[in-house]
């Protein structure tokens, strides 16, 4: 009995026919006959009653089929788990970032590590925060790059690398534009273009707006940032972003102001507790490390 005969078993069962299952796994009758027969005489039963070219499962068929599924998807989630391992084995990891690493250098340190370590293949996954967090707790990151104000430091190992400062976005000739340090209580009134709901820096910006004693009217949502820094440009609302990444972009209608009150996001690192990580995702741990030090 292999998986292969399983397979077909299954397949046979569905369509209740020898003709229609064939064509279905592309082999021919005789050959899956002659698969289900070796299968039936292995276990010492008929699986199927059958009625002219109709093969429907009898009481023993019924039984069997439960087993043949759990050991299909068993063998399925085998083989996924080994495959992990010989990424592994073979140099492999996989990194999911928020949408910030050119504006943190980061897509510079990963060619930096692919020249350094042409072995190992690394495979990019850019994201908003609550997504790649859900991939990395579905064990499909080796590592993650988030902001840390969201995170709990009982579930993640969180490793600092970079730290950035919020400030107000506003067009030039905007009346706050001139304010500095801003209070931002006096942006209650403001329509705000924010980045989409979700943890990490729009929590953040909520949380920011409700020290200052308003809950903010937020006009659009977006996913990506010069689409915000583009909106903020055309003077239709302010938005909150951090220092960085909006410098990062050099528009040069808009400007951004300090908070009197600051706010800080940190841009950490980040993978489970106790998980264990592979050679390749350990060493590239290490490199991130030493280049956020320089």
């Amino acid at each position: 009995m292999d998986i292969e005969q399983l397979k077909y078993f299954l397949t046979v069962s569905q369509y209740h026919n020898m003709t229609v299952a064939a064509d279905h796994l592309y082999i021919s009758q005789s050959s899956l006959s002659k698969h289900i027969l070796q299968l039936e005489d292995e276990i010492g039963l008929k699986l199927f009653d059958r009625d002219g070219r109709t093969l429907r499962l009898n009481s023993a068929g019924h039984e069997f089929i439960n087993f043949a599924e759990d050991i299909i998807v068993k063998y399925s989630a085998m083989m996924s788990k080994m495959q992990q391992y010989r990424r592994t084995s073979e140099g492999y990891l996989t990194l999911g970032s928020i949408p910030i690493m050119s504006q943190y250098d980061i897509h510079r340190a990963i060619a930096t590590f692919t020249k350094q370590y042409p072995d190992i293949m690394i495979r990019t996954f850019e994201e908003n925060g609550g997504h790649i967090l859900k991939m990395l707790d579905d064990e499909q990151l080796d590592l993650a790059i988030l902001r840390t104000a969201t995170l709990s430091s009982n579930s993640y190992k969180v490793i600092p690398l970079a730290n950035d400062e919020m400030v107000l976005v506003a067009n030039k000739t905007h009346p706050l534009a001139t304010k500095r340090p801003f209070p931002l209580k006096e942006a209650a009134k403001e329509s705000f273009i924010m980045l989409d709901s979700g943890p990490g820096l729009y929590d953040l910006c909520l949380s920011a707006c409700a020290k200052a004693g308003f809950s903010p009217s937020v006009r659009y949502h977006h996913t990506r940032i010069e689409t915000i820094i583009g909106f903020v440009a055309e003077n239709i609302g302010v938005s909150l972003l951090m220092k960085k990444v909006v410098s990062f972009f050099r528009h040069p209608d808009i400007v951004c102001i300090e908070l009197q009150e600051p706010v800080s996001s940190t841009v950490a690192l980040v993978f489970p507790h106790g998980k264990k990580l592979s050679p390749s995702a350990n060493l590239f741990r290490n490199f991130l490390i030493k280049w956020f030090k320089k």
